[in-house]
């Protein structure tokens, strides 16, 4: 003789048309109580739940029993029982002893309870369906898909091995899912998600939003309050959020926009990406590439490896990258640039420029403050700088032009390379260029105070404002603009 325990057998229930085409056993039931308050409970396993509510005061059950034997569906039987804690309902299965082959069996609940009730459910092996419900509920279910809809209260939602979806929850609403997907239509209150291996989607949330998901995709658009989203080996996409956004990633790309309050990201191992944000905006990003443009504040971005490209920032900026390109563009403030190994390009800068690069060109243009710029082994382009132009370069062309101010400070040093600066006609300096092996040589003409082949002192307009030009084994040119 084989036992098999009650949890075992639902491994050896058939598939729902095999068990339909056996249909050895059937029985409906019908089950009546008169709730007098407290909690509606169901507790229920090997099946489907469907939960439904009326105007009145009458819990009513209907279920239909289903066995491949006719004695062990006879022994699976629904009770219902009423107290002072309220209506508890609970299916009871026998215990199975057979001598061989399959045995399966099921039971299928609906259930209607009144609108105000709280409910108490938990299930396994099956779905569960609710709506309706006008009071706070607790779900909990396993290896089934649950639905929730048109529901008002407080909500606790959990499964495993199965997907929860909601649709038009009024009241704040806590999801928990494992091996499932989740899928949030239109929540009136506050929502917390936690879920793994599986993605999470979110739509019309209304007030706060926490998201934590691991090996699965997040979606997540039009929240009322603040977002808070966790996620690791999965894309994370979010969009219109009316307070501020707070995501961390690993090992997916990140793209979020339309955001008004601020955001805060860090990313790794893929690409962010960014549109819109009306405040402050801070990302740090490892080994993935970062772009956007929309930023009503002021941006600080950290990034390495890859690409950084922002536009459009309404406030100052700062960026510091690793081995990667950056370019900035319309920086309505000052902008801060540290990078290693890679371009820099920055153009339409309302405030001033600073630039450390190593191993990297730098090329810059109509910046309204001043610009401060440090390479090696690599050129600098700048044109149309507004203030004060100050370079320090090793082993890399130098060349400026388009000096806007009325007098802007130049110094511009470098090693192994060419200096050439072109002036304009209305422009007013005092002149010291000196090269070791090279020559110093000039368009503009120049009052004379001193000069040899590779060094000349002098002043241009009658002087006024400094120009310091320096470099080693490089020809320095001064050219009219």
């Amino acid at each position: 003789m084989v036992r098999i325990s009650r949890w075992i057998a639902v491994g050896l229930m058939l598939p729902a048309a095999a068990l339909a085409n056996e249909n050895r056993y059937e029985n409906s039931i019908q089950l009546n109580a008169n709730w007098r308050g407290g909690h509606v409970t169901i507790e229920h396993k090997f099946g489907r739940v469907e939960v439904s509510t009326n105007n009145g005061d009458e819990v009513i059950v209907r279920g239909t029993i289903r066995a491949s034997d006719e004695d062990i569906g006879k022994e699976i039987h629904v009770t219902i029982s009423n107290s002072s804690e309220g209506i508890a309902i609970r299916t009871v299965y026998p215990q199975i002893h057979i001598h061989g082959g399959n045995v399966s069996y099921s039971a299928d609940l609906e259930v209607t309870i009144p609108l105000g009730a709280p409910l108490l459910l938990r299930n396994r092996f099956g779905s569960v369906e609710v709506a309706g419900l006008r009071s706070s509920s607790e779900i909990v279910n396993a290896q089934g898909a649950i639905a929730f809809r048109d529901g008002r209260g407080t909500q606790r939602i959990e499964n495993s091995f199965g997907s929860i979806t909601v649709e038009n929850s009024g009241g704040d609403t806590t999801v928990q899912n494992a091996n499932g997907a989740v899928n949030i239509d239109k929540v009136d209150g506050n929502l917390a998600v936690t879920d793994r291996f599986a993605s999470v989607s979110v739509r019309r949330a209304a007030k706060a939003v926490t998201i934590q998901n691991s090996n699965g995709s997040v979606e997540l658009s039009d929240v009322g309050g603040s977002a808070r989203v966790t996620n690791s080996f999965g894309s994370v996409h979010i969009r219109d959020v009316d307070g501020n956004l707070d995501l961390t990633n690993e090992n997916g790309s990140v793209e979020f926009s339309e955001i008004k309050g601020a955001a805060s990201v860090k990313n790794s191992y893929a690409t962010t990406r960014f549109a819109n944000i009306r405040n402050d905006l801070t990302i740090d990003s490892t080994n993935g590439r970062i772009e956007g443009s929309v930023v009503g504040g002021s941006a600080t971005i950290k990034g390495s490896f890859a690409p950084i490209e922002i536009r459009n920032v309404s406030g100052p900026a700062s960026i510091t990258n690793s081995n990667g390109t950056v370019i900035a563009a319309d920086i309505r403030g000052n902008l801060s640039i540290d990078t290693r190994f890679g371009l820099v390009k920055a153009e339409r800068v309302r405030g001033s420029l600073d630039v450390d690069n190593s191993n990297g060109g730098v090329t810059a243009s109509d910046i309204a403050g001043s610009a401060h710029v440090r390479t090696s082994f690599a050129s600098v382009f700048l044109k149309g700088i507004n203030g004060g132009v100050d370079v320090e370069n090793q082993n890399g062309t130098i060349s400026v032009s388009g000096l806007k101010g009325s007098c802007n400070a130049v110094s511009l040093r470098t090693t192994y390379a060419p200096i050439k600066i072109a002036v304009p006609a209305s422009s007013r300096y005092d002149v010291e260029a000196r090269t070791s092996y090279g020559s110093v040589n000039t368009e503009v003409p120049i009052t004379i105070s001193r000069k040899s082949e590779n060094t000349l002192s002098g002043t241009i307009g009658g002087g006024g404002c400094k120009m310091d030009l320096v470099t080693s084994n490089g020809n320095i040119t001064i050219t009219r603009e």
